[in-house]
């Protein structure tokens, strides 16, 4: 029940790991809760209030509410899934999505005064396939990748531009009861040919070939058998591009994970809407129903990155985008709770900076660049604080590189 889970399993389990963390040679850790699901139907643990959403709102208040587990941990975390309509929504009043999920907790710990708790996300999927968990988004008639690219694109979309910095969706394709990882299983050892030809085909990309039905493998890598996979099992005819070893959802993914830029040092900068810390677009190239702003700051390579979707752009119109040039104080992150104060960081005043943009569309049949668009703008100069860009021809997915001027590049720049 939820009281067992606090006090047996966050509570021992934070303290347990901070005293790990904390022998020499002690090391950082961010330690968090376990998340809550935005699925309406799901099971609920004994003792929370009412079902669903309900006892997701009261999860988090029973949470928050317990000042010792709230000393202990650094955040509390939240589950991204695709149930019910496709974006999360449970009851439509308390978690009306899951970027509502984020919503209400974030809520929460600002009114309780936990300005510095962050939210992550500790378990997250988009399911692909036809399955009964799967949902028709864009309305063709047909549940497909193509519905997977467009829930993926609103929900990571949504989720990072309120501040969420996590999102886990799995890898590969595994033996669960319905479709979700970014990647098609592949037949790394070659076994699975030997035993079943006729269920792999070549990979596009020459490398191990492409599983082609949901299976499960039980055994070692070298006696494992072959077993049909569990609950709704896809075959190749829902493959959209059989040969891809990736299915189509996994490029909007690749799109937004630039903002995380691997192993380089990243911090959040600017947040979209939040005021004196804004990420500017205007223009007729920034509109459509659906429009995302996420940006952060690169400390290992000293640039700042602005990620622009646009669903209305369609190459024929510009934009202009804006964000402060040096990190600035903000509502959720770099603040007085902060552990580290990164303020102050960035391009000064006057300071001569570079614009490497690039924009496109991602096609929906195979995941392939469109129209992509790349310019390098020199010799831009930091005014009033300011990084500012113009964007030409602007495309759906748009992607703006701030970097320091080379000492030996300064002249003339460009309009």
């Amino acid at each position: 029940d939820i009281d067992y889970l606090v006090s047996e399993i966050l509570v021992k389990g934070a303290r347990a790991v901070r005293a790990v963390y904390e022998e020499e040679p002690a090391m950082p850790v961010i330690v968090s809760t376990s998340g809550c699901s935005p699925c309406e139907a799901c099971p609920e643990l004994e003792g929370l209030e009412g079902s669903g959403a309900v006892a997701a709102n009261d999860f988090y208040n029973r949470l928050i509410a317990n000042r010792q587990l709230m000393g202990l941990v650094d955040a509390l975390n939240m589950n991204v899934s695709d149930h019910y309509d496709g974006y999360g929504n449970m009851d439509g009043t308390h978690i009306p999505s899951v970027w509502g999920n984020y919503d209400l907790v974030r809520r929460k710990l600002d009114a309780a005064n936990y300005r510095g708790k962050k939210i992550l996300a500790s378990e997250s999927w988009i399911s692909w396939d036809g399955g009964e968990n799967a949902i028709d988004v864009n309305g063709d008639g047909l549940k497909n990748e193509q519905d997977a690219y467009a829930k993926t694109l609103t929900i990571i979309g949504q989720c990072m531009q309120r501040g969420l910095n996590t999102i886990n969706l799995p890898w590969s394709d595994n033996s669960s009861g319905w479709a979700m990882g970014l990647t098609k299983r592949r037949d790394y050892n070659g076994r699975i040919k030997r035993l079943d030809p006729k269920i792999v085909i070549p990979a596009s990309d020459g490398g191990a070939d492409v599983v082609t039905k949901k299976v499960v493998l039980k055994g070692t890598d070298d006696d494992f058998e072959i077993e049909d996979g569990s609950g709704n099992v896809f075959n190749i005819q829902e493959y959209i591009n059989p040969p891809d070893p990736n299915h189509l959802h996994y490029y909007i993914w690749k799109w937004y994970a630039q903002i995380a830029a691997g192993p380089d040092e990243v911090i959040r900068h600017a947040l979209a809407g939040e005021i004196g810390n804004d990420i500017a677009a205007m223009g007729p190239g920034f509109t459509g129903i659906e429009r995302y702003r996420i940006s952060a700051y690169n400390r290992t390579r000293d640039s700042f990155l602005v990620l622009l979707y646009s669903s209305g752009a369609n190459g024929t119109s510009w934009a202009w985008v804006s964000i402060p040039s040096q990190i600035q104080h903000g509502r959720q992150y770099n603040n007085e709770f902060s552990q580290r104060d990164f303020r102050g960081e960035g391009f000064a005043e006057g300071e001569k900076f570079w614009a490497r943009i690039v924009t496109k569309d991602i096609s929906q049949e195979n995941g392939s660049d469109v129209g992509r668009i790349e310019t390098v703008k020199k010799n831009l100069t930091v005014k009033d604080g300011i990084l500012r860009v113009p964007i030409l021809n602007m495309r759906k997915f748009t992607t703006v590189e701030f970097l320091r001027a080379p000492p030996a590049a300064a002249g003339k720049a460009d309009k």
